[in-house]
């Protein structure tokens, strides 16, 4: 028995996916422009001192100050934060005093200030496309990402993972995040496959806490403070808990010390770091050049600036 070949409802049915399909797209574009309209950039120009809001589709960088031939540096903050937040703000000011050029800080609090953090994971994508296109704006400026820098919090950690793996895997020189997410990101099988290390030439992750942040260690480095990266004696209400106390840890590392030591409290680990050399030290300063690669540990105190370097001379030397 031969099949009935309707054409006019197959023209009809061609028609209606055609429609479909504009659409789709349509409300894609549009959801694309409502998360470019709600987005923005704190630019700061690190010479002049001065910081300028704009929407996320400015590229008028050198209107700004900005040079192309200085390095860039690129924030991006976490839930319930903004651009204005404390440990960024001090952040900017850290930048500013050990590198040039201008300073560039993606502001989601439009979505981020609100309570529902599924609902702001469930966003994930459209946020993450906006950074995406601000690194293409960045390098279409002329920047070298070579001398690029990206740091990222929590939920903003994965967004630097994920913009970074989409503009261009290895392209940037060093990402630097503190505590990736957990909740939203570790159970869901779409990000535990992908690879962080691709986010740049060299991607730290440093380790705070055991219940907001990430249980994986895939970085190139794996920094876990205080109480094997689980727990900290400095730990306090919102927002410094053992979680939140990490970006503040980053910064005191500008000023202080955090030196690797050995595995002293048996924290399980899975990709020890076997040796290090001597003075190697979580943060901003960190021996990118050197071949350290896996877990590392540093003790953390109770009070700021949070460093101890109790074990500092107990190093193992490469």
């Amino acid at each position: 028995m031969g099949a009935h070949f309707d054409r006019s409802g197959l023209g009809r049915f061609v028609l209606m996916a055609i429609i479909a399909s504009t659409l789709e797209m349509t409300v894609v574009a549009q959801d694309a422009s409502f998360y470019t309209n709600l987005i923005t950039f704190a630019i700061h120009n690190s010479e002049q001192n001065v910081t300028t809001n704009v929407v996320s589709d400015f590229e008028d960088f050198e209107a700004l100050g900005c040079n192309s031939s200085d390095p860039f540096a690129v924030i991006v903050h976490g839930w319930k934060e903004s651009c204005q937040t404390e440990w960024l703000v001090d952040m900017i000011g850290n930048l500013s005093n050990v590198r040039s050029g201008c300073i560039y800080c993606m502001n989601y609090n439009n979505f981020s200030r609100h309570d529902d953090y599924f609902g702001l994971v469930r966003q994930f994508l459209p946020i993450s496309e906006v950074l995406v296109t601000k690194l293409h704006q960045l390098e279409k400026f002329g920047y070298d990402f070579n001398d690029g820098y990206m740091f990222g919090f929590s939920y903003g950690a994965h967004l630097a993972f994920d913009s970074l793996r989409r503009f261009g895997p290895g392209k940037l020189a060093a990402l630097d995040v503190c505590e990736p997410a957990g909740p939203g990101f570790d159970g869901e099988q779409q990000y535990r496959e992908k690879d962080p290390k691709e986010a740049a030439k060299n991607v730290q992750c440093i380790h705070t806490s055991d219940n907001y942040g990430t249980h994986e260690r895939k970085c190139h480095q794996n920094w876990n403070l205080g109480r094997c990266g689980k727990s900290q004696d400095a730990a306090g209400p919102y927002p410094k808990g053992s979680h939140g106390l990490c970006p503040y840890i980053y910064n005191s590392a500008f000023k202080y010390d955090f030196l690797a030591m050995p595995n002293k409290q048996n924290c399980e680990t899975k990709r020890l770091a076997p040796a290090w050399p001597k003075g190697f030290r979580m943060g901003y300063f960190m021996d990118r050049k050197s071949d350290v690669i896996g877990d590392l540990f540093a003790a953390t105190s109770r009070e700021y600036p949070y460093f101890d370097n109790t074990f500092a001379n107990e190093v193992n030397e490469v």
